[in-house]
């Protein structure tokens, strides 16, 4: 079985014949070339209809790392 992450998405090819990739968001799958499953992500990720993955979850949470904390400093007397 061959994995394949686009986008944050998993692709997976079971039966290692190219036009057999599987996409599965949630509870759908949609099996198709890795060409027509790339497009739908992609129409899918314009229409803003698809839920947040781990990929971006974790991206959030790094750029939240990063920044710096509103921290108060108390004034030496």
């Amino acid at each position: 079985m061959r994995k394949l992450i686009y986008q944050g998405f998993i692709l997976t090819n079971s039966e290692g014949h190219t036009d057999s990739w599987k996409l599965t968001i949630k509870d759908q799958h949609r099996i198709g070339s890795l060409f027509e499953l790339r497009r739908l992500v992609a129409y899918y990720l314009e229409l803003g209809v698809l839920p947040e993955t781990r990929v971006s979850l974790q991206d959030v949470k790094q750029v939240q790392n990063m920044m710096p904390k509103n921290t108060v400093i108390a004034k030496k007397s």
